[in-house]
């Protein structure tokens, strides 16, 4: 089995589509099919399979896609593929798999994330002016319109209902893979030393009450209503880390004028997120759009409980109350808070991180990408 795996740029460190999409290479080559990935650049560290760097050329990012995109496909003709595999918008290809969700649906919640309806309205304009957007649409809407479209892989069953409310495809053509994550599992004695190791860099104590927010674009995370939420008095006793490599300016503003700024550590980018997650009592992601978030999946594959919310696919593997807490809406400022209020109970933290780690094999890349095997022996007719 020959396949082409489609994406922009193969760089983990980019964010969690690149990071899912070179483990989910990691395990798919053990499985037996001959992986080729065609990009632009990939990070000097993959290995797993042959790569095909076309380059990027063009001034702009709105060239530069289209340009990737029409380089792909002249490169593909060049030989006989059993399966394409594509991860972003592209002209054609037999198995689609949007890993940072759909186009249309992303933008408008985007959009929602903006604080007022005076920056809503100039991020809206800001979109219709956005060629690239216009473009990553456009490539998407061919490719999901056309008269026989490729086989969709879809993330969550959040991600599903957006495909089945912008796209008129066949049920055969429509199938849930629930994403997955790659991520070690500690020994107790390890995950005791890194808690205690992390925190004693962080200036906490072993038994303050601490979340973890982690996550590269702070607005459509929802990182300003945790804020809001840490100021309310049920979740006064809470410390914050953030993760990310977001600008946290207009954040640390936020936080002094809500007076919690020596409760809040911002941390920038780290390569040893998972570290962190081991030094929090929960991981909380309020987000506006996550077709299905990394951050959740790998702090329950830790046995860290985690909150989030219905517009998260990963809100479908939180059983509330038991491993976590789901939010209908980031906006639930008061309920985030009150959530917090109850996990300050450390029995019931030890309860849920339990329950939360009895999911690790569900949560898992592998089984995610066993999943996507039987696609592509679908696809070839011989599964």
């Amino acid at each position: 089995m020959k396949v082409a795996f489609l994406i922009e740029r193969l760089e983990s460190s980019r964010g969690g589509m690149e990071t899912s999409a070179t483990e989910f290479l990691d395990d798919m080559v053990l499985l037996g099919p001959e992986m080729q990935v065609v990009t632009q650049t990939v990070s000097p560290k993959f290995s797993s399979a042959p790569v095909h760097q076309l380059g990027i050329h063009g001034v702009g990012r709105t060239a530069r896609y289209k340009n990737f995109v029409e380089d792909a496909e002249k490169f593909l003709r060049l030989q006989k593929w059993d399966v394409v595999h594509a991860v972003t918008p592209c002209l054609d290809c037999n198995l689609y798999q949007p890993r940072s969700g759909i186009t249309r649906q992303a933008l408008h919640q985007t959009v929602a994330a903006r604080r007022n309806w005076v920056t809503r309205s100039l991020r809206k304009i800001g979109a219709a002016l956005n060629s690239k957007q216009r473009l990553l649409q456009k490539l998407e809407h061919q490719l999901l319109s056309r008269e026989n479209p490729p086989m969709v892989a879809a993330l969550s069953h959040f991600m599903r209902r957006q495909l089945e409310e912008s796209y008129q495809l066949p049920r055969e053509k429509l199938r849930d893979v629930f994403n997955g994550v790659t991520i070690a599992l500690p020994t107790p004695t390890e995950r005791q030393i890194i808690r205690e190791k992390i925190r004693l860099e962080s200036g906490l104590s072993q038994s303050d009450s601490v979340a973890l927010f982690a996550g590269h674009n702070f607005r459509r995370k929802g990182l300003s209503k945790l804020l809001e939420a840490l100021a309310k008095p049920p979740a006064e006793n809470w410390h914050l880390l953030v993760a990310g490599k977001d600008s946290p300016a207009g954040y640390q503003k936020l936080a002094r004028r809500l007076g919690i700024e020596s409760r809040v550590q911002f941390l920038g980018p780290r390569s040893d997120v998972w570290q962190l997650y081991l030094a929090a009592d929960v991981c909380v992601l309020p987000t506006y759009y996550d077709p299905c978030s990394r951050t959740v999946l790998e702090a329950m594959s830790l046995g860290v409980p985690a909150v989030t919310t219905a517009f998260d696919g990963s809100a479908e593997c939180i059983t509330p109350g038991e491993n976590g807490f789901v939010l209908e809406s980031p906006e639930e400022v008061e309920e985030l808070a009150a959530h917090l209020g109850t996990l300050t109970d450390r029995a019931l933290q030890i309860k849920m991180s339990e329950k939360a780690l009895a999911l690790r094999e569900k949560l898992s890349m592998r089984r995610h990408a066993q999943e996507i095997f039987g696609l592509y022996q679908t696809i070839l007719g011989t599964g």
